[in-house]
């Protein structure tokens, strides 16, 4: 068969969705179109590796992408089940029908679509420079300029969503190809960029567990390449240890993928991730992980492992650790307060707890506290961690906790900070793989 479609295609071999593709791309005047499924070998492994690496290329460097929101194809018959149709008579008996339709946003149409709930979609639709839909509700457009379908054109920046929204805002404006659309990106919203790129796109959905990193690993290197960052496991290297800070939507346990326990990579449940302020930090890191856990490398290396073990690549971080006891059913973690230390946080009722994994009731776990906020009283979040089951001097990440310190006013004094983590336990310096 692949010799047979390197000579031609039959048109009316191919599949309707393909076929309406097909026909598109001539109408547009484009004499090329690719088809993953057609373009790269399917069966073929190491075809497909190698042209993974280049999806994230192809779909920026596209002219334009079309999205088939639904099964069927690109056009389908009859009214939409969306519009609404409006009867008005004349005396000569003639009628007149208007349809109507309440105007959605393009980002509402995809995520409640099949398509829209593609793991693998995702970059595809923020990489591409512009995007036709095609769906039972009619056809969209976005760029990155505008977004419009067939009942209004709306001058807005919301496309995707609003990470997809902030990544193209980010790729106009270092390409100097805004033309003043665009307003110049600040460094914190720069910074939350990755963080939510990653938070939405853990909310889809793969076939496979390896395809977790390879899914978005296009999106990584051009946002690499656009603000000259280095993605390491996941996290953005340059904030590293503010990201470590990601929590778990639900204790869904590991992938089997190799990947060390403090990245989201991991995870088998849809992450959310707060990209903590750098002066906002209460652990410093000392050792940043090993070269080759690179983005761009990491799916050569990870994508096939089955092994149940984490990768030993560890990162070290100087904080301060205290032991709890966690009450599984609950969610809660417990343990006999001084007389101190409960007048600074975890009172009863005040910590939200997020488990990467099930852990059994009565597990002692480490919390280490990353960094801070002050909406009202301080607000901390730690990190949590038990030893290793594969290295007695190493530990692993089990979950992420929101706690608030009360008794410390607004910390505007350095001392309240001071004396809220001696109190918390003492300094230790942690290997977590």
């Amino acid at each position: 068969m692949y010799e047979v479609f390197q000579q031609n295609i039959p048109f009316e071999d191919l599949p309707k969705t393909f076929a309406d593709a097909a026909q598109i791309t001539l109408n547009l005047g484009i004499n090329y179109l690719w088809i993953d499924s057609l373009c790269i070998c399917q069966d073929d492994r190491d075809d497909w590796l190698a042209e993974s690496m280049k999806m994230g290329d192809i779909y920026a460097n596209g002219i334009c992408n079309i999205a088939a929101l639904d099964p069927g194809g690109c056009y389908f018959d009859g009214p939409s089940p969306a519009a609404k149709a409006l009867y008005f008579s004349t005396r000569k008996k003639h009628y007149l029908t208007i349809k109507s339709r309440k105007p959605s946003s393009v980002g509402d149409w995809l995520k409640n679509t099949p398509l829209g709930k593609r793991g693998w979609v995702f970059q595809e639709i923020v990489l591409s420079p512009r995007t036709l839909f095609y769906g039972v509700d009619g056809i969209a457009w976005s760029c990155i300029e505008e977004v419009a379908d067939e009942v209004c054109s709306m001058h807005c920046h919301f496309m995707y969503s609003k990470a997809a929204t902030t990544y193209k805002s980010v790729f106009a404006y270092s390409r100097t190809i805004g033309n003043g659309t665009f307003p110049k990106m600040d460094t914190g919203q720069s910074y939350r960029t990755w963080p939510e790129l990653v938070s939405e796109y853990t909310d889809t959905l793969l076939t496979y567990d390896s395809d977790k990193w390879l899914a978005i690993s296009g999106l990584a290197a051009r946002y690499m390449q656009e603000l000259d960052r280095r993605i390491v496991a996941g996290l953005d290297e340059d904030r590293l240890l503010e990201e470590l800070g990601w929590w778990s939507k639900s204790p869904a346990g590991r992938y089997m993928n190799g990947a060390p326990t403090w990245s989201w990579l991991c995870c088998r449940s849809s992450i959310g991730m707060y990209a903590a302020k750098q002066d906002e930090m209460l652990a410093t890191m000392i050792t940043l992980p090993d070269k080759q856990l690179a983005a761009l490398t990491w799916h050569t290396v990870h994508s096939s492992s089955t092994s149940t073990q984490p990768k030993r690549y560890p990162i070290r971080i100087s904080g301060h650790v205290r032991p709890f006891c966690y009450t599984a059913q609950e969610g809660r973690l417990n343990e006999s307060f001084d007389a101190k230390f409960q007048t600074y946080c975890l009172q009863a009722g005040d910590e939200r707890i997020w488990m990467d994994l099930p852990v059994e009731d009565g597990t002692t776990i480490w919390g280490v506290p990353l960094s801070w906020t002050l909406p009202f009283d301080p607000q901390f979040t730690m990190i949590l961690i038990v030893p290793s089951h594969y290295d007695q001097d190493c530990w692993e990440r089990v979950g992420t906790c929101n706690a608030l310190a009360y008794g410390v006013g607004k910390w505007d004094n350095p001392r309240d900070k001071e004396d809220f983590l001696h109190a918390f336990g003492p300094v230790k310096e942690l290997t977590i793989i």
